[in-house]
Protein backbone atom coordinates (compact mmCIF):
# COMPACT_ATOMS: atom_id res chain seq x y z
CA UNK A 1 0.00 0.00 0.00
CA UNK A 2 3.01 2.43 0.47
CA UNK A 3 4.18 2.05 -2.47
CA UNK A 4 0.75 2.26 -4.61
CA UNK A 5 0.75 5.37 -2.26
CA UNK A 6 4.17 6.74 -3.41
CA UNK A 7 3.88 6.06 -7.18
CA UNK A 8 0.71 7.93 -6.93
CA UNK A 9 2.29 11.02 -5.52
CA UNK A 10 5.39 10.72 -7.53
CA UNK A 11 2.95 10.76 -10.87
CA UNK A 12 1.12 13.69 -9.41
CA UNK A 13 4.01 15.42 -9.25
CA UNK A 14 5.24 14.68 -13.24
CA UNK A 15 1.45 15.62 -14.02
CA UNK A 16 1.09 18.39 -12.23
CA UNK A 17 4.48 20.06 -13.41
CA UNK A 18 4.36 19.22 -16.86
CA UNK A 19 0.41 20.52 -16.43
CA UNK A 20 2.10 23.89 -15.30
CA UNK A 21 4.42 23.41 -17.88
CA UNK A 22 1.99 22.93 -20.87
CA UNK A 23 -0.17 26.31 -19.41
CA UNK A 24 2.16 28.72 -18.59
CA UNK A 25 2.83 28.04 -22.33
CA UNK A 26 -0.54 28.37 -23.75
CA UNK A 27 -1.04 31.46 -21.23
CA UNK A 28 1.58 33.26 -22.28
CA UNK A 29 0.95 32.74 -26.06
CA UNK A 30 -2.45 34.08 -25.35
CA UNK A 31 -1.97 36.44 -23.43
CA UNK A 32 0.70 38.13 -25.75
CA UNK A 33 -1.57 37.81 -28.93
CA UNK A 34 -4.32 39.91 -26.63
CA UNK A 35 -1.55 42.30 -25.48
CA UNK A 36 -1.01 43.40 -28.99
CA UNK A 37 -4.17 43.76 -30.17
CA UNK A 38 -5.02 45.61 -26.82
CA UNK A 39 -2.06 48.05 -27.64
CA UNK A 40 -3.24 49.35 -30.68
CA UNK A 41 -6.01 50.96 -28.92
CA UNK A 42 -3.71 53.00 -26.61
CA UNK A 43 -4.85 56.68 -26.01
CA UNK A 44 -8.23 55.99 -27.98
CA UNK A 45 -11.09 56.96 -25.83
CA UNK A 46 -9.17 56.77 -22.72
CA UNK A 47 -7.27 53.22 -22.72
CA UNK A 48 -3.92 53.54 -21.09
CA UNK A 49 -1.00 51.13 -20.30
CA UNK A 50 -2.77 50.64 -17.20
CA UNK A 51 -5.84 49.52 -18.86
CA UNK A 52 -4.06 47.11 -20.48
CA UNK A 53 -2.14 45.36 -17.61
CA UNK A 54 -5.12 45.32 -15.34
CA UNK A 55 -7.53 43.72 -18.25
CA UNK A 56 -4.56 40.76 -18.66
CA UNK A 57 -4.41 40.61 -14.98
CA UNK A 58 -8.04 40.25 -14.64
CA UNK A 59 -8.08 38.13 -18.03
CA UNK A 60 -6.23 35.48 -15.80
CA UNK A 61 -9.29 33.08 -13.84
CA UNK A 62 -11.19 32.97 -17.87
CA UNK A 63 -7.93 31.66 -18.93
CA UNK A 64 -7.45 29.12 -16.34
CA UNK A 65 -10.44 27.72 -17.36
CA UNK A 66 -10.55 28.21 -20.67
CA UNK A 67 -7.03 26.41 -21.30
CA UNK A 68 -7.14 23.79 -18.63
CA UNK A 69 -8.16 20.96 -20.72
CA UNK A 70 -5.71 21.11 -23.39
CA UNK A 71 -3.16 22.45 -20.81
CA UNK A 72 -4.06 18.82 -18.80
CA UNK A 73 -3.44 16.81 -22.02
CA UNK A 74 0.13 18.18 -22.98
CA UNK A 75 0.58 18.27 -19.45
CA UNK A 76 0.42 14.54 -18.78
CA UNK A 77 2.09 13.13 -22.40
CA UNK A 78 4.80 15.36 -21.42
CA UNK A 79 4.90 13.99 -17.79
CA UNK A 80 4.00 10.43 -18.70
CA UNK A 81 6.51 10.67 -21.62
CA UNK A 82 9.24 11.89 -19.65
CA UNK A 83 8.56 8.18 -17.34
CA UNK A 84 8.40 6.87 -20.37
CA UNK A 85 11.68 8.26 -21.60
CA UNK A 86 13.51 7.33 -18.73
CA UNK A 87 12.01 3.44 -18.54
CA UNK A 88 9.99 4.69 -15.05
CA UNK A 89 7.09 3.33 -15.94
CA UNK A 90 8.49 0.01 -17.38
CA UNK A 91 9.27 -0.21 -13.92
CA UNK A 92 6.32 0.43 -12.32
CA UNK A 93 4.80 -2.39 -13.97
CA UNK A 94 7.57 -4.62 -13.65
CA UNK A 95 6.63 -4.20 -9.87
CA UNK A 96 3.73 -4.96 -10.04
CA UNK A 97 1.43 -1.71 -11.24
CA UNK A 98 -0.80 -2.38 -14.43
CA UNK A 99 -0.85 -0.06 -16.95
CA UNK A 100 -4.75 0.25 -16.26
CA UNK A 101 -3.38 1.29 -12.57
CA UNK A 102 -1.49 4.12 -13.99
CA UNK A 103 -4.53 5.33 -16.05
CA UNK A 104 -6.73 5.31 -13.21
CA UNK A 105 -3.94 7.21 -11.36
CA UNK A 106 -4.03 9.74 -14.44
CA UNK A 107 -7.85 10.49 -14.60
CA UNK A 108 -7.63 11.10 -10.68
CA UNK A 109 -5.33 13.53 -10.67
CA UNK A 110 -6.75 14.71 -13.97
CA UNK A 111 -10.07 15.19 -12.11
CA UNK A 112 -8.93 17.10 -9.08
CA UNK A 113 -7.30 19.79 -11.74
CA UNK A 114 -11.11 19.85 -13.52
CA UNK A 115 -12.78 19.83 -10.40
CA UNK A 116 -10.72 23.38 -9.41
CA UNK A 117 -11.00 25.04 -12.70
CA UNK A 118 -14.60 24.41 -12.71
CA UNK A 119 -14.49 26.12 -8.82
CA UNK A 120 -12.70 29.73 -10.86
CA UNK A 121 -15.10 29.31 -13.86
CA UNK A 122 -17.94 29.58 -11.43
CA UNK A 123 -16.97 31.72 -8.99
CA UNK A 124 -13.55 34.02 -9.56
CA UNK A 125 -13.81 34.36 -13.37
CA UNK A 126 -17.52 36.05 -13.53
CA UNK A 127 -16.34 38.27 -10.96
CA UNK A 128 -13.25 39.27 -12.69
CA UNK A 129 -15.33 39.79 -15.82
CA UNK A 130 -17.28 42.22 -13.68
CA UNK A 131 -14.15 44.23 -13.04
CA UNK A 132 -13.50 44.13 -16.46
CA UNK A 133 -16.91 45.59 -17.38
CA UNK A 134 -16.21 48.45 -15.37
CA UNK A 135 -12.81 48.71 -16.47
CA UNK A 136 -14.27 49.27 -20.10
CA UNK A 137 -16.89 51.63 -18.74
CA UNK A 138 -14.15 53.69 -17.05
CA UNK A 139 -12.03 53.71 -20.40
CA UNK A 140 -14.97 54.53 -22.63
CA UNK A 141 -14.19 51.21 -24.04
CA UNK A 142 -17.28 49.09 -25.62
CA UNK A 143 -19.05 51.73 -23.57
CA UNK A 144 -21.94 50.67 -25.81
CA UNK A 145 -23.36 46.94 -25.17
CA UNK A 146 -26.07 47.14 -28.30
CA UNK A 147 -26.08 49.93 -30.93
CA UNK A 148 -27.68 48.59 -34.52
CA UNK A 149 -30.33 49.12 -36.78
CA UNK A 150 -32.88 46.36 -35.57
CA UNK A 151 -31.74 46.79 -31.94
CA UNK A 152 -32.70 44.23 -29.18
CA UNK A 153 -35.76 42.59 -28.90
CA UNK A 154 -36.79 41.89 -25.67
CA UNK A 155 -40.48 40.22 -24.45
CA UNK A 156 -41.89 40.73 -20.92
CA UNK A 157 -45.13 39.18 -20.96
CA UNK A 158 -47.39 40.70 -23.42
CA UNK A 159 -44.74 43.60 -23.86
CA UNK A 160 -42.34 43.46 -26.50
CA UNK A 161 -39.81 45.82 -25.80
CA UNK A 162 -37.22 47.41 -29.03
CA UNK A 163 -33.73 49.01 -27.29
CA UNK A 164 -31.91 50.91 -30.33
CA UNK A 165 -28.91 51.53 -27.76
CA UNK A 166 -27.75 50.24 -24.61
CA UNK A 167 -25.48 50.91 -22.61
CA UNK A 168 -23.33 49.12 -19.86
CA UNK A 169 -23.94 51.67 -17.19
CA UNK A 170 -27.43 50.59 -17.20
CA UNK A 171 -28.73 53.11 -19.56
CA UNK A 172 -30.61 53.32 -22.81
CA UNK A 173 -31.52 54.93 -25.65
CA UNK A 174 -34.43 55.04 -28.61
CA UNK A 175 -36.80 52.48 -26.65
CA UNK A 176 -40.05 51.10 -28.13
CA UNK A 177 -42.35 49.19 -26.00
CA UNK A 178 -45.71 47.56 -27.91
CA UNK A 179 -48.24 46.44 -25.57
CA UNK A 180 -50.90 43.79 -26.28
CA UNK A 181 -54.26 42.56 -24.70
CA UNK A 182 -54.80 38.84 -24.14
CA UNK A 183 -55.42 38.34 -27.86
CA UNK A 184 -52.17 39.78 -29.01
CA UNK A 185 -53.85 42.69 -30.08
CA UNK A 186 -52.16 46.33 -29.99
CA UNK A 187 -53.44 48.54 -27.94
CA UNK A 188 -50.64 51.27 -26.57
CA UNK A 189 -47.06 52.28 -28.20
CA UNK A 190 -44.79 53.47 -26.29
CA UNK A 191 -41.50 55.52 -26.96
CA UNK A 192 -38.71 57.23 -24.54
CA UNK A 193 -35.62 58.67 -25.71
CA UNK A 194 -33.73 58.22 -23.00
CA UNK A 195 -34.14 55.18 -20.10
CA UNK A 196 -32.12 54.94 -16.85
CA UNK A 197 -32.00 52.35 -14.17
CA UNK A 198 -31.65 54.20 -10.73
CA UNK A 199 -32.86 53.68 -7.12
CA UNK A 200 -34.53 50.43 -8.53
CA UNK A 201 -36.74 51.76 -10.85
CA UNK A 202 -36.55 53.14 -14.70
CA UNK A 203 -36.16 57.46 -15.16
CA UNK A 204 -37.78 57.56 -18.55
CA UNK A 205 -37.21 61.24 -20.39
CA UNK A 206 -38.80 62.83 -23.52
CA UNK A 207 -41.54 59.92 -23.56
CA UNK A 208 -44.73 59.74 -25.66
CA UNK A 209 -47.27 57.18 -25.45
CA UNK A 210 -49.96 56.32 -28.71
CA UNK A 211 -53.15 54.44 -27.00
CA UNK A 212 -55.17 52.19 -30.08
CA UNK A 213 -58.62 53.31 -29.83
CA UNK A 214 -61.72 51.86 -30.98
CA UNK A 215 -62.78 55.02 -32.86
CA UNK A 216 -58.89 56.30 -33.21
CA UNK A 217 -55.56 57.05 -31.69
CA UNK A 218 -54.94 59.43 -28.15
CA UNK A 219 -51.87 60.47 -28.20
CA UNK A 220 -50.03 62.05 -24.64
CA UNK A 221 -46.60 63.41 -24.02
CA UNK A 222 -44.43 63.62 -20.75
CA UNK A 223 -40.89 65.02 -19.93
CA UNK A 224 -39.80 62.24 -17.67
CA UNK A 225 -41.44 59.51 -16.13
CA UNK A 226 -40.80 56.23 -13.61
CA UNK A 227 -41.84 53.09 -14.19
CA UNK A 228 -41.55 49.98 -12.19
CA UNK A 229 -40.89 47.27 -14.15
CA UNK A 230 -39.14 47.83 -17.96
CA UNK A 231 -36.70 45.34 -18.59
CA UNK A 232 -34.59 43.26 -16.28
CA UNK A 233 -31.35 45.08 -15.21
CA UNK A 234 -29.43 41.54 -15.35
CA UNK A 235 -30.15 41.91 -19.26
CA UNK A 236 -27.29 44.06 -19.30
CA UNK A 237 -24.84 41.68 -17.52
CA UNK A 238 -26.23 39.33 -20.81
CA UNK A 239 -25.43 41.78 -23.37
CA UNK A 240 -21.78 42.48 -22.36
CA UNK A 241 -20.33 39.39 -21.81
CA UNK A 242 -20.32 36.37 -23.91
CA UNK A 243 -22.39 33.37 -22.78
CA UNK A 244 -19.40 31.22 -22.50
CA UNK A 245 -18.11 33.54 -19.61
CA UNK A 246 -20.87 33.41 -17.68
CA UNK A 247 -22.02 31.49 -14.94
CA UNK A 248 -23.75 28.56 -14.76
CA UNK A 249 -26.24 30.10 -12.15
CA UNK A 250 -26.51 33.33 -14.09
CA UNK A 251 -27.39 31.66 -17.46
CA UNK A 252 -29.60 29.31 -15.88
CA UNK A 253 -31.26 32.07 -14.39
CA UNK A 254 -31.46 34.03 -17.84
CA UNK A 255 -32.57 30.61 -19.77
CA UNK A 256 -35.85 30.74 -17.57
CA UNK A 257 -36.27 33.75 -18.39
CA UNK A 258 -36.64 32.90 -22.32
CA UNK A 259 -38.26 30.14 -21.52
CA UNK A 260 -40.85 31.92 -19.62
CA UNK A 261 -41.50 34.68 -22.38
CA UNK A 262 -41.68 32.47 -24.79
CA UNK A 263 -38.33 33.47 -26.47
CA UNK A 264 -35.16 31.65 -27.96
CA UNK A 265 -33.11 30.12 -25.44
CA UNK A 266 -31.08 27.34 -27.62
CA UNK A 267 -27.25 29.41 -27.52
CA UNK A 268 -27.81 30.06 -23.61
CA UNK A 269 -28.41 26.56 -23.22
CA UNK A 270 -25.58 25.65 -25.03
CA UNK A 271 -23.53 27.59 -23.02
CA UNK A 272 -24.97 26.47 -20.21
CA UNK A 273 -24.33 22.70 -20.93
CA UNK A 274 -20.80 23.75 -21.59
CA UNK A 275 -19.88 24.50 -18.13
CA UNK A 276 -19.96 21.16 -17.44
CA UNK A 277 -18.68 19.24 -20.64
CA UNK A 278 -15.82 21.48 -21.37
CA UNK A 279 -14.00 20.17 -18.26
CA UNK A 280 -14.60 16.78 -18.67
CA UNK A 281 -13.08 17.26 -22.03
CA UNK A 282 -9.85 17.57 -20.46
CA UNK A 283 -10.65 14.31 -19.15
CA UNK A 284 -12.36 13.05 -21.94
CA UNK A 285 -8.60 13.58 -24.58
CA UNK A 286 -7.19 11.99 -21.54
CA UNK A 287 -8.20 8.35 -22.23
CA UNK A 288 -7.35 9.32 -25.60
CA UNK A 289 -4.16 9.93 -25.47
CA UNK A 290 -2.54 8.41 -22.56
CA UNK A 291 -2.15 4.91 -24.49
CA UNK A 292 0.11 6.37 -26.74
CA UNK A 293 2.45 7.31 -23.79
CA UNK A 294 3.07 3.67 -24.24
CA UNK A 295 3.69 3.17 -27.53
CA UNK A 296 7.07 3.20 -28.78
CA UNK A 297 8.84 6.30 -30.40
CA UNK A 298 11.80 5.74 -32.38
CA UNK A 299 12.59 9.56 -32.80
CA UNK A 300 11.94 12.57 -31.05
CA UNK A 301 10.00 11.46 -28.65
CA UNK A 302 8.67 14.23 -26.42
CA UNK A 303 7.89 16.50 -30.20
CA UNK A 304 6.65 13.73 -31.25
CA UNK A 305 3.52 13.68 -27.97
CA UNK A 306 3.69 16.93 -28.27
CA UNK A 307 2.64 17.04 -31.83
CA UNK A 308 -0.26 13.88 -30.68
CA UNK A 309 -1.49 16.69 -28.17
CA UNK A 310 -1.95 19.27 -30.02
CA UNK A 311 -3.57 17.36 -32.98
CA UNK A 312 -6.02 15.70 -30.57
CA UNK A 313 -7.29 19.34 -29.40
CA UNK A 314 -7.46 20.94 -32.20
CA UNK A 315 -9.72 18.22 -33.71
CA UNK A 316 -11.61 17.95 -30.06
CA UNK A 317 -11.99 21.52 -30.68
CA UNK A 318 -13.50 21.63 -34.01
CA UNK A 319 -15.63 18.56 -33.66
CA UNK A 320 -17.19 20.65 -30.42
CA UNK A 321 -17.82 24.01 -32.48
CA UNK A 322 -19.13 21.93 -35.09
CA UNK A 323 -21.64 19.85 -33.11
CA UNK A 324 -22.46 22.45 -30.60
CA UNK A 325 -23.32 25.21 -33.35
CA UNK A 326 -24.77 23.47 -35.54
CA UNK A 327 -27.01 21.88 -32.36
CA UNK A 328 -28.38 25.65 -31.94
CA UNK A 329 -29.04 25.99 -36.68
CA UNK A 330 -30.54 22.92 -36.84
CA UNK A 331 -32.53 22.76 -33.52
CA UNK A 332 -31.10 19.42 -32.13
CA UNK A 333 -31.21 19.99 -28.00
CA UNK A 334 -28.22 21.68 -27.08
CA UNK A 335 -27.49 18.59 -24.21
CA UNK A 336 -26.68 16.82 -27.03
CA UNK A 337 -24.53 19.28 -28.82
CA UNK A 338 -22.26 19.89 -26.19
CA UNK A 339 -22.07 16.32 -24.63
CA UNK A 340 -21.73 14.73 -27.94
CA UNK A 341 -18.28 15.40 -28.36
CA UNK A 342 -16.79 13.90 -25.29
CA UNK A 343 -18.88 11.03 -25.33
CA UNK A 344 -18.04 10.35 -29.10
CA UNK A 345 -14.04 10.46 -27.86
CA UNK A 346 -15.04 8.16 -24.89
CA UNK A 347 -16.62 5.60 -27.21
CA UNK A 348 -13.01 6.13 -29.93
CA UNK A 349 -10.84 5.90 -26.41
CA UNK A 350 -12.62 2.56 -25.60
CA UNK A 351 -12.12 1.25 -28.99
CA UNK A 352 -8.56 1.52 -28.37
CA UNK A 353 -7.99 0.14 -25.68
CA UNK A 354 -9.86 -3.07 -27.18
CA UNK A 355 -7.40 -3.05 -30.01
CA UNK A 356 -4.87 -2.32 -27.20
CA UNK A 357 -5.50 -5.05 -25.17
CA UNK A 358 -6.36 -2.88 -22.22
CA UNK A 359 -9.91 -4.08 -21.24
Amino acid sequence: MDLIRSYDWYLARNMLAGTLLAFVALFSIDSVIDLINDLELLDKRGFTVQHVVLKLFLGMPQRLYDLMPTSLLLGTLIGLGNLAARGELEAMRSVGISRMRILWSVLAVGTVLVVISMGVGETVAPTTEGYLRSLHKSSDMHKISIRSRHGQWVRDGNRFINIKQMFTDRRMADIWVYEMDADYALRRVSFARDAVYEDGVWKLSQVRHDRILQDGVETSEMDEETWQRLVSPELFKVVSVKPEHMAAGSLKTYIEYLDANGLDSRRYQLAYFNRFAVPLSGLAMLLLAVPFVFLPLRTGGLGQRLVLGIGIAVVFDLLSRVLGNGSVVYGMPPLVGAFSPVLLVSVVATVVYRKLAWI
